[in-house]
């Protein structure tokens, strides 16, 4: 590396240098060009990946709204961002999304795991595994996406049964979390447009416009209010 890090400054000399790149040959003058170049691009691949890798981590909300944002425009759906309303007297809950179908609502939350997930749905913790294979003990999300359906089906009078719960996470996330359930689900990004379009295929009624307008209603005001 040491050696690398010598030619390359070496030769930035020889670049500025105009009387010595005259006295040159064709050789030496393309070793000249050529390794500051491939210094940069080595350099640069190496930087590659922590700075993705820290980009992903600190902008996945906005990577994960674009994919639920499209979703909800493609097929004309209604889409409440940043939901927050009051669990009790102290706490305030947050959905990151609410998208109002034709026949379910979803509520959707987003989380960002450096590793992999496994485990039963059941659990009230999942197995963290992180990159460098430690494992760890985590919360479930798919617990806490199913008290915030039970508190917001509460909170605005909205039928449980019409509420989907969904835990968006990164796509390099693998997950093994085994589930029977057919309302609540953890899912990578790149899925989730298959898996909306799979339940709303599901062979029932489609909500009530007059009844899903009210739905609309009531979780706005109750946005509005709760903020």
């Amino acid at each position: 590396m040491t050696l690398i890090f010598k030619v390359f400054f070496v030769s930035i000399l020889y670049m500025y240098d105009l009387r010595l790149l005259t006295s040159l040959t064709q050789i030496q003058l393309a070793f000249v060009i050529i390794v500051p170049i491939v210094v940069v691009l080595f350099l640069a691949l190496i930087l590659y990946f922590p700075i993705s890798a820290h980009y992903k981590r600190s902008h996945f909300q906005v990577r994960f709204y674009k994919r639920v944002y499209k979703v909800a425009l493609e097929n004309d759906y209604y889409l409440i961002n940043q939901f927050y309303f009051k669990v009790d007297s102290n706490k305030l809950a947050k959905v990151d999304h609410i998208i109002f179908g034709e026949k379910y609502i979803y509520v959707i939350l987003c989380k960002y795991y450096e590793g992999d997930l496994v485990g039963k749905s059941s659990d009230k913790s999942l197995i963290f595994i992180s990159h460098k294979g430690k494992k760890c003990y985590t919360d479930n999300p798919i617990n806490q996406s199913k008290q915030l359906a039970s508190k917001l089906s509460s909170s605005t009078g909205l039928d449980a049964s019409l509420l989907i719960g969904i835990t968006l996470i990164n796509d390099d996330c693998k997950v093994e979390v085994h589930s029977d359930s057919k309302q609540f689900y953890i899912i990578q990004r790149r899925k989730f447009p298959a898996l909306i379009r799979a339940i709303e295929s599901r062979p029932v009624q489609n909500i009530n416009e007059a009844q899903l307008a009210k739905a609309v209603q009531s979780i706005a005001k109750e946005n509005k209010r709760k903020k």
